[in-house]
């Protein structure tokens, strides 16, 4: 999709500059005439070259930090452009408009060429100022309600008689493109609809958190329980006898499988770590304490690799799991040691 985008840029770029220099090669209006054709091109080159320079380097880099340095170099860019302007066509302009330099003097007659054309150039880089301006604007308030959604976890949604409402993003079970429209059901089973586009909702909430499986549907990946590679099936709801499932497109996204894989695979050495640390005391006595040296060994290297899983731990010291398992508890009950963060992300880390 990303390189898609980029092929898409880049020609549109193409056919502005295209467009711009059918169109400045054959207004008379907008610049003296020079001669020809390869001039009027050449000079229109020159005009592009400050509109995306102003657009891609100027305006970036510095209109934030530094304005009156921005302005400074978008006027010296300008005048820089009409001064070359001036030059390639001097000799043909001179002789042209021989009687007009006459009357008014060489040095007026093309301060009056060069004012037009710095004025023209000022006029055309406006426009990149205005649509960065435009553009920034936009992203800046998506972005903070992206962050109101995703701090405050509700997003605005309409119910059947059309009122607006605000509903917990962890109910939402699937959603649904409807046209131009987002059909979004809740783990209750309730339809809500928002106006937008399914691809601006999931970039509104959050993208680690939902999985596009196909054109026409989204789907979070709390609330998958299982995937073949072809078909995504659901968790049992209460308002369905059998569970949802969903057929991948995995052309158009062959991404969604691998991250399906990743998130399930995950979730179960989660499971695996919660199921260790929520044993029964009572089991744990009957485990014999593994030797001080295997103590040490794992203890020196969660002291060196903080945040460490338990899978992990196994690949480095080759241990079998039910030892790791002794050593682990037997750390933790020595208060050496102790697991902190989420269950999907967390790790063991030195008290």
């Amino acid at each position: 999709m990303k390189r898609q985008n980029t092929i898409a840029t880049i020609l549109l770029n193409i056919l502005f500059c295209a467009a711009l220099l059918w169109f400045f090669s054959r207004n008379a209006y907008l610049r003296p005439y020079l001669g020809s054709t390869a001039k009027e091109f050449f000079s229109g080159l020159l005009l592009l070259a400050t509109l995306y320079a102003n657009y891609y380097v100027f305006y970036p880099r510095l209109y934030r930090g530094r304005t009156l340095l921005y302005w400074f170099l978008v006027v010296i860019a300008c005048l820089a452009a009409g001064c070359i302007e001036q030059v390639i066509g001097y000799r043909f302009i001179s002789q042209s408009q021989a009687f007009r330099i006459n009357e008014v003097g060489t040095f007026i007659y093309f301060t009056r060429q060069l004012f037009m054309i710095f004025s023209r150039n000022i006029a055309f880089n406006l426009f990149p100022h205005v649509l960065r301006e435009k553009k920034q604007l936009q992203q800046s308030l998506e972005t903070e309600v992206r962050v109101v959604y995703q701090h405050a976890r509700m997003i605005d949604v309409c119910d059947g008689d059309n009122n607006c409402q605000h509903i917990p993003i962890d109910d939402i079970f699937y959603c649904k493109k409807y046209g131009n429209e987002t059909e979004i059901y809740t783990v209750d089973g309730v339809k809500h609809t928002r106006y937008c586009t399914i691809k601006y909702l999931v970039q509104l909430i959050d993208n680690k958190e939902f999985v596009r499986i196909s054109p026409s549907f989204v789907v979070p990946f709390q609330h998958i329980a299982s995937c073949d590679g072809k078909v995504v099936v659901m968790k049992t709801v209460p308002w369905k006898e059998t569970p949802v499932t969903f057929d991948l497109d995995t052309k158009r996204y062959p991404h969604a499988p691998v991250a399906i894989e990743e998130y399930l695979r995950a979730k179960q050495e989660v499971l695996n770590d919660a199921r260790l640390d929520d044993e029964d005391g009572k089991s744990k006595k009957h485990l014999s304490v593994p030797p001080e040296e295997k103590l040490d060994a794992v203890l020196s290297y969660i002291s060196e690799h903080p945040g460490c899983r338990s899978k992990e731990l196994i690949s480095h010291t080759s241990y079998p799991k039910t030892t790791m398992d002794r050593c682990l508890y037997e750390l933790k009950k020595r208060g050496l040691i102790e697991y902190t963060g989420s269950k999907k992300t967390g790790g063991y880390r030195v008290k």
